[in-house]
């Protein structure tokens, strides 16, 4: 039978929302801001166990850099699509990155104070703070839910933490920083964006070291893995040259590198249910479309009614 709907959750910065679109038809489902215009954007979202909420995390004025913070996460009512209200982190200020851990519990990377934050969900308070020594920007969790690993842009490592015991295990050394992080689909690995030079590096999580670093076609982004771990997806950006990719790698042969071109700077991408194509969030607030098999852009991709579209995550709704 032939599928008639998918839904996903997009943060749009210029409009402060979290918004519900049909990704089949390209529908604007929902629209709820989430920020303050011109004083906090949101970046990232974490969906509750029970898939009724969705916290987001809001960053600060800007996307990255010199960044007046903010110290709030914004909740989002997915049943009515209705603002819930926003957790007030105290002291802890440019939340970022945003997790689920398999006990329900919400995990949050805080820059501004070099730490995690794990929060009950049910009552939003702060359970466990984990330091860390570096401003997390980014991360990523094994399929089990039992490890995360946290990438911090300019500083040359990975944090690992144990998320049973809510204590950092190691530091895995990295030749400069990192972007975006993420595991392999058989979990043995990391693939660890380059900060700023067009390369993807390969971690072996039980040597904790790179292994290996395969060219990409301009500097990173985030790496993302089809639901059937064959291509290992890089978002990348020529900044100079103003000209955007997506990097389609075989997951068995890094090196064997397809790419499409994109019409913009891309930021996450999600691979839809069908196997067969992926959705792209550009900064212009297009999310365009990309059959895998063809390598190429292909009708069905629509627009985020904002600028900035940066996280792509899919929700019952």
């Amino acid at each position: 039978m032939e599928q008639t709907s998918e839904r996903i959750l997009a943060t749009v910065k210029s409009n402060v929302s979290l918004s519900a679109f049909d990704a089949i038809s390209g529908e604007r489902l929902a629209c709820v801001p989430v920020g303050t215009a011109g004083i906090s954007k949101p970046h990232e979202i974490a969906i509750t166990k029970d898939g009724s909420h969705a916290f987001v995390s809001l960053y600060g004025d800007k996307d990255y850099g010199l960044n007046a913070p903010d110290n709030r996460l914004a909740v989002v009512d997915l049943t009515r699509m209705k603002l819930a209200g926003h957790v007030d982190l105290g002291p802890y200020f440019g939340p970022h990155a945003l997790m689920t851990d398999p006990d329900g519990m919400i995990w949050v990377t805080v820059e501004e104070n070099c730490c995690v934050l794990v929060l009950d969900p049910a009552t939003w308070e702060i359970e466990h703070t984990i330091h860390i020594g570096v401003p997390g920007h980014f991360l990523a969790g094994t399929s089990d839910g039992s490890t995360v690993y946290i990438s911090a842009k300019e500083y040359p490592y990975i944090c690992e933490l144990d998320v049973n015991s809510k204590e950092m295990r190691a530091q895995i050394p990295l030749p400069v920083g990192a972007q975006a992080i993420r595991v392999s689909h058989d979990d043995q690995q990391l693939f660890v964006g380059h900060l700023n030079r067009p390369m993807l590096h390969v971690i072996n999580r039980a040597a904790r070291q790179v292994v290996k670093t395969v060219p990409l076609t301009a500097v990173p982004g985030w790496p993302f893995a089809t639901v059937d771990g064959l291509v290992v997806l890089v978002t990348t950006y020529d900044e100079d040259a103003e000209r955007g990719f997506v990097d389609l790698l075989d997951a068995s042969d890094l090196t064997r590198r397809t790419t499409v071109e994109v019409p913009g700077e891309p930021f996450h991408a999600l691979p839809m249910h069908d196997g067969e194509h992926v959705l792209v969030a550009l900064a212009s607030g297009e999310i365009v479309k990309i059959h895998l098999d063809r390598a190429e852009l292909v009708p069905g991709g629509f627009h985020a009614n904002g600028e900035m579209p940066e996280m792509l995550l899919h929700f019952s709704g």
